[in-house]
């Protein structure tokens, strides 16, 4: 899957975790739908293209993704939950990474 980010000015603000957040986000939905409606076509998941616009969130699946992947994608992507973000957000929960012996 390839991910084409839009710039704008605006998106020098934008922290690199928000776009690993969003780019997770982005994979995990059209993974689950590939799965639902047609897993026999996973092994093509490399000749999507989706559009993500960092600064507002939204998604779109751009037109070099073929058919009939296009249209399964275009019917079934309504964006993802926002909540995505919050879990994975580094203010709310830091896990350090213990090297004691066991």
């Amino acid at each position: 899957m390839k991910i084409v980010w839009k710039s704008s000015k605006e998106n020098t603000k934008i922290t690199p975790l928000r776009l690993l957040n969003l780019e997770y986000a982005v994979q995990l939905q059209v993974i689950k739908i590939l799965i639902k409606q047609v897993e026999h076509l996973m092994d093509y998941q490399s000749l999507i293209v989706v559009e993500v616009d960092p600064q507002n969130g939204a998604v779109c699946i751009n037109k070099e993704t073929p058919e009939p992947l296009y249209s399964i994608l275009q019917g079934n992507f309504h964006g993802f939950d926002s909540r995505m973000e919050k879990t994975f957000s580094i203010r709310e929960k830091v896990e350090h990474p213990s090297f004691r012996s066991v």
